[in-house]
């Protein structure tokens, strides 16, 4: 049988290629290719992409593999009127999306994916292209987190949804959707390689190496998810990574996972050591994701520098006592520490920066200044966050108890972007706006006051 998978369009007010690639996508590619399904993936969101050229003017990288999407304006939802900003369509033209899907021809079912919730208008309308397209004959299945995190409002495109992560709860669903024998023997799909081999050109390779968090900080939602963490075996990162990298001809490397960091002797560092050792230091990698301050040590910093990371992101979140009510993943000392390391063995501010949240319930405006000031003088980059409250998390629960959300919002209206120019719990856009202004001045060599 023949399956399509897409990645489909964000639809927003900015977005921006930073090492996004639909993983989730892949693994679910790599677990139909073992019952026996044909394979054709549209990636509306690969910029790379040399098919794409011929029908938009794509951006130019900026650094590493990343950069800005092509897009389009669009009418924002009517729930978005009030916002004084452009609203815009991320990704490939219609006319892609059309040649694609004409150049696959007939196909027997069709799975889209998903991300952040508040994007769901694009994946709306990415859907409401493939009806047009197919008609009624073909089935839809949309998964995903927006899909697993709020599975009743996905429920309104009336297509089939699987709010799952357990992928060997999919033959039950194709066998009813498509009316034949689905093999159901169950399979480890994190020990599968995501597909990649769908792709033509590639501008970076994203992988994950563990499934979720032992933490349990109360503005995320991985460790409800993932119920705990899991490692893959390092002998199956490295086959992933030769393969991919050989296939592809990329230099940027990226890890994408949750907590890279726990259990690093037996995990992360035997990755590491690996990599250097078959001359992988000519390429460059990533950590973009926020790993844990606390958990870095004088080795893993050797070895990250041995093999060329360009980008490491601390998760430093805030100053103030909301570390410790946040969940404590990371206090001041702990960024000193890892700092300290990190620059000893010759990383500077240009590698390794830390993220600094904005709009946390009950962050003052000292606690992010602060919180600026104690990373310039600690020599490493910062960069500034807006926060989001995830339904399911601690803090949306705390929130809703409190009072100060009902449960009932549109997704949409807790985009980041949006949430300062309703909620009146939390910072206002002035506020936010002053913020990262200050900061831009302390990057520059600004005062701290």
């Amino acid at each position: 049988m023949k399956a399509l998978l897409v990645n489909p369009w964000i639809e927003d007010f900015a977005a921006y290629d930073f090492w996004l690639k639909p993983l989730g996508l892949l693994y679910v590619a790599a677990y139909l290719e073992k019952l026996g399904f044909e394979l054709h993936l549209i990636d509306l969101m690969n910029r790379h992409d040399e098919v794409l050229k011929r029908f938009v003017n794509v951006p130019k990288d900026k650094f590493y593999g990343t950069g800005k999407f092509p897009y389009v304006e669009v009418e924002k939802p009517d729930v978005l009127k009030f916002v004084p900003r452009k609203y815009k369509r991320y990704g490939a033209p219609e006319e892609y999306f059309y040649y694609r899907l004409k150049q696959i021809g007939k196909v027997d079912i069709v799975f889209v994916t998903s991300t952040l919730t508040y994007w769901y208008p694009g994946y709306w309308d990415t859907i409401a292209f493939l009806k047009e397209f197919y008609g009624e004959d073909v089935p839809i299945v949309f998964g995903g987190f927006y899909v697993r995190n709020l599975p009743s409002h996905a429920k309104k495109t009336r297509v089939h949804i699987f709010p799952s992560n357990d992928l060997n709860r999919l033959p039950r669903l194709l066998e009813e959707v498509l009316n034949v024998r689905i093999n159901n023997t169950p399979i480890d799909w994190f020990l599968l390689p995501p597909k990649y081999e769908l792709y033509n050109k590639l501008g970076y390779l994203v992988f994950i190496t563990t499934i979720g968090c032992p933490f349990k900080c109360s503005y995320c939602i991985a460790h409800r998810i993932w119920n705990g963490i899991r490692f893959k075996p390092y002998e199956l990162v490295l086959y992933e990574i030769e393969k991919y990298v050989k296939m592809f001809n990329v230099k940027d490397i990226v890890f994408f996972d949750d907590a890279i960091l726990v259990n690093s002797k037996r995990h992360f560092k035997l990755i590491l050591k690996e990599l250097v050792k078959k001359g992988y230091s000519k390429y460059r990698f990533h950590l973009p994701n926020g790993i844990h301050a606390k958990l870095i040590d004088e080795e893993i910093a050797e070895l990250m520098k041995e093999l060329n990371f360009k980008t490491i992101k601390l998760g430093y979140e805030t100053a103030g006592e909301l570390q410790i009510k946040t969940g404590g993943k990371v206090v001041d000392k702990d960024l000193v520490k890892a700092a300290r390391i990190l620059r000893k063995v010759g990383f500077t501010e240009k590698e390794v920066s830390a993220y600094i949240m904005v709009n946390i319930p009950g962050q003052t405006v000292k606690d992010v200044k602060d919180a600026i000031k104690f990373c310039k003088e600690e020599g490493i980059g910062f960069s500034i966050n807006e926060y989001t409250p995830i339904v399911g998390t601690d803090d949306w629960i705390d929130l809703i108890n409190g009072g100060r959300l009902t449960g009932r919002e549109d997704p949409i209206l807790l985009n980041n972007t949006v949430l300062p120019f309703w909620w009146k719990y939390g910072m206002d856009e002035d506020t936010i706006q002053y913020l990262k202004m200050h900061a831009r001045k302390v990057k520059e060599g600004g005062s701290y006051d």
